[in-house]
């Protein structure tokens, strides 16, 4: 059950994707493909790393019994803290505006979804 519940929030991130560009007028700086071709030169890449890390959040989240209100933000001030560090993203500076509370949204609706299945 936790891994289908994994792979079913995982899956969940591609509908979100749509909906915050489109709310953001644009692709996020943690759009997956754009970090995919960031690190790796393949948008494609971004995609394999999310069906990696994804999971593997949830399984963890979900073992540990985390709760969603907590570990979403956790998740999203780590990505703040890492990805740009790593290149996976500009420096949280540049990002334009609404990107970081989008972030943190992604990330808990990430959590929730996971909680509740």
């Amino acid at each position: 059950m936790q891994i289908a519940a994994a792979l079913f929030a995982t899956l969940s991130l591609h509908a979100a994707d749509a909906l915050e560009r489109r709310l953001l007028g644009h692709r996020p700086a943690y759009d997956v493909g754009a970090m995919g071709k960031r690190l790796f030169g393949t948008a494609r890449a971004g995609t394999v790393l999310r069906w990696m890390y994804g999971p593997t959040l949830a399984i963890v989240q979900k073992k540990l019994r985390l709760p969603p209100l907590l570990f979403g933000p956790t998740i999203a001030l780590c990505e703040l803290a890492g990805m740009p560090r790593v290149g996976a993203t500009p420096p949280v500076r540049k990002w334009r505006r609404g990107e970081v509370p989008m972030l943190f949204v992604h990330a808990t609706t990430f959590a929730l979804l996971v909680d509740l299945l």
